[in-house]
């Protein structure tokens, strides 16, 4: 497999093409990239940021990554404007569930699906409902910068709220017309490591969720679900973090760096040393 330090120089050689990929790349190259122009230079008017450099929608989940690797080179904990536009614009998207129209809605005729409307997050865009990864991201985001928000709380009930019953999480909601849906790897690491400071891990749904995650990735050839899952093990401490990182080593070493997506092996560098990174809930 190649080294840590050999996949962290194939990344700060390399361009980035989304900001995903671009702001977890800053984020493992660590000390040796210190200029965020090229995270800076995408960011919108608004103060949020899109998928890409296209006229794509502004998002949550991109604006949440966006302001991590800002945070990741930043020298001290001043916030600089463009990050202060950031958080403003997040202030202002939310689920539509919050609101009462939707409430009355999702109340009265819209019983397809199950969770609190009370219990609301971000969303990816506007005008849609709270969704898992965007809402984890964005609790990320406000950790990385200590910015405290009393949304913060509210967002955290709606991610044990929309947990599925077996443990783990599904993209958006844990049951439609009756029927538990299954969780997704990448979206239960993400949870898991928003709720790594508010919630103990004795927690019944939490428990599933840890053991969720190791046996459903413990067997797979997905290096990014593997490299999510090993960061979030990592970081809860959990007894079969080293069993899921020695799969994702496994798979990289049968894999041409070359061939590997860019966000892949920076979640990777970064899954190695999750210490460095407090705001994912390691601890410096």
């Amino acid at each position: 497999m190649p080294s840590v330090d050999a996949i962290i120089d194939y990344l700060c050689l390399t361009e980035a093409g989304d900001t995903e990929s671009r702001s977890l790349q800053m984020m493992a190259c660590r000390e040796r990239v210190r200029r965020p122009e090229n995270i800076l230079q995408s960011q919108r008017r608004s103060g949020a940021w899109s998928f890409g450099a296209d006229p794509g929608p502004e998002n949550c989940f991109h604006t949440a990554l966006a302001l991590m690797a800002l945070r990741s080179v930043a020298t001290d904990t001043h916030m600089p404007a463009a990050v202060s536009r950031a958080f403003t614009w997040l202030d202002s998207m939310a689920g539509v569930e919050n609101h009462w129209l939707w409430k009355w809605k999702f109340h009265y005729f819209d019983r397809q699906v199950r969770f609190d409307t009370n219990k609301t997050g971000w969303p990816w865009v506007e005008g849609t409902v709270s969704w898992v990864a965007p809402t984890a991201m964005v609790i990320l985001a406000h950790r990385a910068w200590h910015r405290d928000s009393a949304r913060i709380a509210t967002a955290e009930a709606m991610l044990l709220d929309r947990a599925c019953p077996q443990g783990g999480w599904n993209a958006g909601n844990s049951e439609v017309f009756g029927v538990p849906l299954d969780p997704h790897p990448d979206f239960t690491a993400m949870a898991l490591l928003a709720l790594r400071r508010s919630v103990s891990r004795e927690l019944p749904i939490i428990a599933e969720s840890l053991s969720y995650l190791s046996d459903r990735v413990i067997a797979t050839d997905s290096l990014y679900s593997l490299a999510w899952a090993a960061l979030a093990l990592q970081v809860w401490n959990d007894g079969r973090a080293q069993q899921v990182a020695g799969r994702l080593h496994y798979r990289l070493a049968l894999t041409r760096t070359s061939s590997i997506p860019l966000v892949t092996l920076a979640l990777a560098a970064i899954a190695s040393e999750p210490q460095r990174f407090p705001f994912f809930g390691g601890q410096q």
